[in-house]
């Protein structure tokens, strides 16, 4: 994900997410959502393990 996508989701991340999070809990927030397929696709493949915090997140996804 480039900062770019991040910063066009992370108000959806921050109304839509309660930290700590599970993988699952996060793609299940995005699905359906304004979030593109891209992005969900992204998502779908982090590993399987909770997230602590929106900025753990961050540092998973932005490269």
């Amino acid at each position: 994900m480039t900062q770019k996508q991040w910063d066009q989701h992370v108000d959806h991340l921050r109304s839509h997410i309660i930290w700590p999070a599970s993988k699952a809990e996060i793609v299940a927030a995005c699905n359906g959502e304004d979030v593109s397929p891209e992005v969900l696709n992204e998502l779908k493949r982090m590993p399987d393990q909770t997230f602590q915090s929106e900025s753990e997140l961050n540092k998973m996804l932005v490269k």
